[in-house]
């Protein structure tokens, strides 16, 4: 249709990784090694998160058992 044939490019990429593969997997790792390192990053924003959050949940339920342990010995 525009004169680029998609089978055509994949047989000649097919063809281009068996005669240079240490070539082709240098260049794909490359290609994909910024998006190894964006999603190192995000997974160590993602474990921050849930770190503080366990630790705000932990914090809340000891100051309300501590709430309550006061208030019962306020009734007594």
């Amino acid at each position: 249709m525009f004169g680029w044939d998609w089978r055509e490019t994949l047989e000649q990429l097919i063809v281009y990784a068996g005669q240079h593969p240490w070539q082709f997997i240098y260049y794909v790792l490359l290609c994909l090694s910024p998006f190894f390192c964006i999603s190192a990053v995000l997974a160590w924003q993602l474990a921050k998160q849930i770190e503080s959050k366990e630790k705000d949940k932990k914090r809340k339920s000891k100051r309300e058992a501590n709430l309550a342990k006061t208030r019962r010995q306020k009734m007594d």
